[in-house]
C-alpha cells in the first residue's frame, strides 16, 4: 500500500470516527431532553393530582399510586409541590403520601439510588413529616454517604428533633460528618433548642478552633443571655476566628455586661475582631463606647474603617457628633474620607 493511499485510508478512518462520536453525542442529546420532558410532564400531573387531593376529588388517590414505584420522580414534585401550599392543606397532602407507602419507597431509594436521588430522597423524606419520618432519618443517618448523613440531621432539625450540640460535635470529631455551612446551620438549631447543653459543651477538651467558632456563633444566635459570660471569656482566645465568632455573639445578644469586653475587642491585634466588635458597639447601641470606636476611622484595614463608620452613625446624635469631627479633621485624611462616606451613607 503506497503512502497516500494510507493517508486516505487514515483520514477515513479519522472522519467515520468523528461522525459516530457526533451521532453518539446527538443521540444522547435527544435521549436525555426526551426523559427531562417525560419527568417533567410527570412531576406536573404528580402536582395536579396532589392539588386534585386537597379539593376532594376521589380519584386523587389513584392517580398518586403508581408513582410510588418510582418514588424519586415523586421526590421531586413534593419539594415542588411542597413550596405552594402550607398548613392544613399541606399536612393533608403529606399524610395522603405517607398512606400510600411513600417513606418504605424513598428509604429504598436513599439505599440504593444514585447520589443525587439519595439526597432527593432524604430532602423528599422530611417534608412528610411525622414520627414515622422521624425514625427513618435516624435511620438514614447511618448511611456510608456523609452528604445523606448530613441532609437527615437537616431533617431531624427542620423536624424539631435536631441532635444534641455535643452529638454533633462527636460526628465531627469521629469523621462522620465535615463542617459546611449546612452544618453550622443545624449546629444553630441545636444550641437554640438546648443553650444549656450548648455552654457544657464549649467546655470539651477536643475541639478545634473552628468548631469552637462554629459552636460559639451558634451561641450568640441562640438569645441565650447565659452564653455571655462563657463568649466574654472565649473573646480573649488564641486563635482569631475563635476570638472574632465570641465578639459576634456578643454583638448579637446586645447585653450590655459585654461593654467592657468590646471595648477591649476594638484594640485587637486582628482586623476581623477589630470588625466585628465595631460593629457590636453599634448593633448594642452602647453609646459611652463612641469615642473608642472613633480611632477606628484610622484603621489600616478598609472593612474595619466601614464598620466604624456605620457603628457610630448608629449611635444616635453622639456617635453622629463625633463623625462630623473626623469629617471636619483635614489632619487626619484616611479617616476623614471614612466618616464622610458615613455621613452621606446614614443621610
Amino acid at each position: 500500500m503506497s503512502s497516500l493511499t494510507l493517508i486516505w485510508v487514515v483520514a477515513l478512518v479519522l472522519i467515520g470516527a468523528a461522525l459516530a462520536w457526533m451521532t453518539a453525542l446527538i443521540v444522547a442529546r435527544f435521549i436525555k431532553e426526551s426523559r427531562s420532558t417525560t419527568r417533567s410532564a410527570e412531576r406536573r400531573l404528580i402536582i395536579q393530582a396532589l392539588s386534585g387531593l386537597l379539593r376532594g376529588q376521589t380519584d386523587a388517590v389513584g392517580a398518586l399510586s403508581p408513582f410510588v414505584r418510582r418514588p424519586q420522580v415523586l421526590a421531586e414534585a413534593i419539594l415542588d409541590f411542597q413550596g405552594l401550599i402550607r398548613g392544613a392543606d399541606q399536612e393533608r397532602a403529606m399524610v395522603a403520601l405517607r398512606n400510600l407507602g411513600l417513606i418504605e419507597a424513598l428509604e429504598g431509594r436513599i439505599l440504593d439510588g444514585s447520589r443525587d436521588e439519595r439526597l432527593t430522597s432524604v430532602e423528599a423524606l422530611a417534608a412528610l413529616g411525622g414520627e414515622e419520618v422521624k425514625a427513618a432519618l435516624r435511620r438514614a443517618i447511618r448511611s456510608k454517604d456523609p452528604n445523606v448523613r448530613m441532609a437527615a440531621i437537616k431533617g431531624l432539625a427542620d423536624a424539631g428533633a435536631p441532635p444534641t450540640p455535643s452529638r454533633l460535635l462527636d460526628y465531627v470529631g469521629t469523621g462522620e460528618l465535615a463542617p459546611s455551612r449546612i452544618y453550622a446551620e443545624v449546629m444553630r438549631q441545636a444550641v437554640a433548642s438546648a443553650p444549656l447543653e450548648g455552654l457544657q459543651a464549649l467546655g470539651r477538651q477536643d475541639l478545634t478552633p473552628l468548631m469552637r467558632a462554629m459552636l460559639l456563633d451558634a451561641l450568640g444566635r441562640s438569645g441565650a443571655y447565659e452564653a455571655v459570660p462563657a463568649l466574654a471569656a472565649a473573646a480573649t482566645d488564641p486563635d482569631p476566628d475563635v476570638r472574632t465568632a465570641a465578639i459576634r455573639g456578643l454583638g448579637r445578644l446586645q447585653h450590655p455586661a459585654a461593654a467592657e469586653t468590646l471595648a477591649s475587642a476594638l484594640a485587637d491585634q486582628a482586623w476581623t475582631v477589630r470588625s466585628a466588635a465595631a460593629e457590636a458597639v453599634g448593633a448594642a447601641g452602647l453609646v459611652r463606647l463612641a469615642p473608642t470606636v472613633v480611632p477606628l476611622l484610622d484603621d489600616p484595614e478598609w472593612w474595619v474603617r466601614f464598620r466604624a463608620g456605620d457603628a457610630l452613625g448608629r449611635l444616635g446624635k453622639a456617635g453622629r457628633g463625633l463623625l462630623e469631627a473626623a469629617a471636619a479633621d483635614d489632619a487626619r485624611p484616611v479617616a476623614q474620607r471614612a466618616a464622610e462616606r458615613a455621613l452621606a451613607e446614614g443621610g
